[in-house]
């Protein structure tokens, strides 16, 4: 009885420990069944992870090369990081491409994870600052038979003749139309505020005779879009830059591009500097690693008359400043003779260091005047206004050209008829529109030569673009001397698309003489010559006329409008590609 009841007791544990071990063994299997299945699962999200950050890497890969090379479609199987990526560019419209990325964790051919990323990318829009009805360089303002500027004007020239201006009339300080100090050779950078090492950038010079400074340009290029560069000149400190400011000023951002190119500073003062002297240009800036600006430099230092520093903090107590390795790129100008205003009516302000046989509505501040009269407050022993740049630089016309040129070239000599729409496009010879034809600009048109229209042709703008602006240029590469004329003649009409700031702008970069000329009753929008005169008669007409030299008989008008202070020009200068904001999308 004891020994059944032992053998009973033996069997009910040795089959408990059977269905406890059993329970155990389910248990562990399906613990590692799980276990096995999360670790799965996690090395499928971590390489999930892995690839989309790979594909939007990607896409700023994509976009960097699109602003290398416009012509960029795309790549395939990029090594990066822990995978590879592809890239897909499609044109959308000639400023318009839908980029497609696909990564894949650890490559396409054996992948854990793949991810697709798909966004539209455009041609950032510039916003070129026209603040005057008028703004002329250094050669000045003739004005006669009726002529009227309706609006503002500044000119570096004088002003002289027998017109009318309705605004303010402002003629700055003459500057030389040589440079004092520069170097210009360029075989190296060195970054403006992409670290707060690099906060502010320091180029030292001395001038070679005693005056004031005028002016300032640096040789610049842009990573990204920072804002505008801040400039100060100061005097030196025992072979640094001291934080005595002698004069400030800024350089527009939107006057440098993604290339290198001289930009202009505006200064608010114009310092004298003793010759031999040395003195400092700092430029500063808001550090940013993917929003900084590049000043070109020389690493063999040839500028025999300065030398180069960067600093945390220029304005510090006791600023501590480091040897940069080189000569950074820049000119200096220094005031020239001395300029006027004559024989027109101001209704405005009037300001110039000499003002004579005029009439000024407004105030008028001047260091002289002659037989002026002037309806408000004299101003006498008042310094002459500072040069101001004008508002396109040489850099920002190249990437005019260089997306003008990306679109194709057409054999000139060009003359097309009926109605055309052309864009982005370069032209290997003339362009001649008349006789009715209409052309409608789609994008940047650069004419490799002069352009002509007449006999009540039509030049506009194409819906497509917006409320944006589209621009054609006449440069004849390496004849400007003498090519790259704009005629507009015989009730030529110049128009926008119909929305607000669709403005056409027609640039020459011919020099010297009749780079643009606007007759017979023609209307304009925004004309641009640079480097050579500009000439308005006969009844013609403007929105904005910017040039060297500018002449205006016959009851011409120039007659400034709003929205030119913010006009908009797409495939611009700066002209980076970019993400359109809201178009980013996981496909995969």
């Amino acid at each position: 009885m004891n020994t059944s009841l032992h053998h009973l007791r033996r069997g009910s544990v040795l089959l408990f420990a059977l269905v406890v071990s059993g329970i155990v063994m389910a248990v562990t299997t399906s613990f590692f069944g799980y276990f096995g299945s999360a670790v799965r699962a996690e090395r499928f999200a971590v390489a999930s992870a892995q690839a989309q950050a790979l594909a939007e890497a990607g896409v700023d890969s994509a976009i960097y090369n699109l602003n290398q090379n416009p012509s960029y479609t795309g790549e395939t199987d990029t090594a990066l990081g822990g995978g590879t990526f592809s890239v897909s560019v499609a044109s959308i419209t000639g400023s318009t491409k839908r980029v497609t990325v696909t990564a894949s964790v650890p490559s396409s051919a054996h992948p854990v994870a793949t991810k697709a990323v798909q966004v539209t990318a455009s041609i950032n829009s510039t916003t070129v600052s026209f603040r005057y009805g008028v703004q002329v360089g250094q050669g000045g303002v003739v004005m006669n038979n009726g002529s009227t500027i309706t609006g503002n004007i500044f000119s570096d020239g004088s002003i002289s003749g027998s017109g009318t201006i309705s605004g303010d009339a402002t003629v700055a300080v003459g500057v030389s139309t040589t440079t004092d100090q520069q170097w210009t050779v360029q075989n190296s950078s060195f970054n403006i505020g992409d670290t707060s090492a690099h906060a502010a950038v320091a180029q030292a010079f001395r001038p070679s005779v005693t005056a004031s400074l005028a002016g300032i340009n640096l040789y610049l290029k842009k990573t990204g879009n920072p804002g505008d560069l801040t400039i100060k000149i100061v005097a030196d400190n025992n072979g640094k830059p001291s934080t005595t400011v002698l004069a400030s000023g800024t350089i527009s951002a939107s006057l440098v591009t993604t290339a290198y190119g001289f930009a202009s500073a505006t200064l608010d003062s114009t310092p004298a500097l003793t010759a031999n002297q040395t003195y400092w240009i700092i430029a500063t800036a808001a550090v940013s690693s993917s929003n900084h600006f590049i000043w070109g430099i020389d690493t063999n230092g040839g500028y025999s008359s300065g030398s180069a520093k960067y600093s945390n903090n220029w304005n510090a107590q006791n600023p501590s400043w480091s040897s940069i390795s080189g000569d950074l790129d820049f000119q200096t100008f220094n005031t020239g003779i001395l300029t006027s205003l004559s024989g027109v009516t101001v209704q405005g302000n009037a300001w110039a260091y000499a003002l004579s046989n005029c009439t000024v509505g407004g105030t008028a501040s001047y260091q002289t005047i002659s037989s002026c009269s002037v309806t408000g407050t004299r101003y006498p022993g008042t310094t002459p206004a500072t040069p101001a740049p004008l508002p396109i630089s040489d850099a920002q016309i190249s990437d005019w050209e260089a997306t003008a040129a990306a679109g194709g070239t057409i054999a000139g000599p060009y003359a097309p008829s009926g109605s055309v729409t052309l864009g982005p496009k370069k032209i290997n010879g003339d362009l001649s529109l008349s006789n009715g034809a209409t052309l409608i600009l789609s994008g940047p048109v650069w004419v490799n030569g002069n352009v002509t229209l007449s006999n009540n042709a039509t030049l506009g703008v194409s819906s497509s673009i917006g409320a944006g602006g589209a621009v054609i240029i006449a440069d004849a590469t390496g004849n400007t001397a003498t090519k790259g004329t704009v005629g507009l003649s015989n009730n030529v009409t110049i128009s926008g698309n119909g929305s607000a700031g669709s403005f056409p702008m027609i640039i020459s970069t011919k020099t010297g003489s009749n780079a643009v000329r606007l007759s017979n009753n023609a209307v304009g929008v925004i004309l641009y010559a640079p480097y050579g005169s500009m000439e308005i008669s006969n009844g013609a007409s403007a929105n904005q006329a910017t040039a060297y030299k500018l002449e205006l008989e016959n009851n011409a008008n120039i007659t400034y409008v709003n929205g030119l202070q913010n006009a908009s020009f797409s495939n611009g200068p700066g002209g980076s590609w970019a993400v359109v904001p809201g178009t980013y999308a996981i496909t995969r």
